[in-house]
């Protein structure tokens, strides 16, 4: 899906190391997925809430070599860092942020390629929100030459962020409202983001009263846009107020919708700024 032979050094992202032995135990009331998948799996998708149940920060966390990575926004990572630590209390933990590794998407048909040039100097993973679209790799600096000598060509920012948006990819960094956005309207669920049987996390009681009285008022959506001359952040239909956009590259975007402007999507063409917007649920979604 990403792209073969091909590889994007994502530079803006950073990681955080937890290792100990109560990390399970540790990290497992605090985010909103179930730790001990790590157990079977090598990596999950999961995020930090407010108790009031607002995101915060969405992240991976992978298992290797009994050690917890935890790969965030690098603009995340200090709050992130200081998050996690005010609930050690005495938990035999240690958590430290990490300086030396860089993080790199792949397409997943070259991981075992990758795998027998760096064997075990490298954590990767498929990434564990689609089901083998591609994989996530933390390689010591400077691999950049390492695997263009194995056949693989570097993409940019630019290339990256088209794909991201032609296939509805989200980054909540972009894409959510810190403080403010709820993971039942980023459809955390459908990102293998979260489980309701781990039992308590922070923000798990509200989070869950929306679930069962189903109560989600907006969701996120795909975007296809008729680019005239400007997009504003507003989405109206028929003039009314429908929702909001997020992140786009006047082709392709991420949109917040209101559930009552929902039941023809697939007809419907919504006005933003002067422009056009179609709208529709995300490939990921689990139906």
């Amino acid at each position: 899906m990403f792209g073969k032979n091909k590889f994007f050094n994502c530079k803006d992202n950073g990681l955080i190391l937890i290792k100990g032995k109560d990390k399970f135990e540790f990290i497992q009331g605090i985010i909103s997925n179930d730790i001990n998948i790590l157990k079977k799996k090598s990596a999950i998708y999961s995020a930090i809430l407010t108790p009031q149940g607002k995101f915060l920060y969405d992240f991976f966390i992978s298992n290797f070599n009994d050690q917890f990575y935890i790969e965030s926004k690098k603009e995340n990572i200090d709050e992130l860092f200081q998050k996690i630590s005010i609930y050690k209390l005495r938990s035999n933990v240690e958590i430290s942020i990490l300086n030396d590794l860089e993080v790199f998407l792949i397409d997943n048909l070259n991981e075992s390629k990758v795998k027998k040039v760096f064997k075990n100097n490298l954590v990767s993973f498929s990434d564990p929100r689609f089901n083998e679209k591609f994989s996530r790799l933390y390689i010591k600096k400077n691999a950049k030459e390492i695997l263009e000598k194995i056949g693989l060509n570097e993409v940019d920012s630019e290339f990256y962020n088209n794909w991201r948006l032609e296939n509805a990819i989200p980054d909540f960094y972009f894409d959510s409202i810190k403080g403010k956005s709820l993971l039942l309207e980023m459809r955390f669920e459908d990102l293998n983001g979260l489980s309701w049987d781990k039992g308590c996390f922070l923000g798990q009681e509200i989070t869950a009263r929306m679930k069962y009285r189903g109560i989600v008022k907006r969701k996120i959506f795909s975007v296809k846009i008729e680019f005239n001359s400007f997009l504003e952040k507003k989405i109206y239909l028929n003039e009314k107020l429908a929702g909001q956009l997020m992140s786009n590259n006047k082709n392709f975007g991420l949109a917040y919708l209101q559930e009552e402007f929902t039941k023809n999507i697939s007809k419907d063409k919504f006005d933003c700024g002067d422009s056009k917007i179609e709208l529709s649920p995300p490939f990921w979604i689990n139906k």
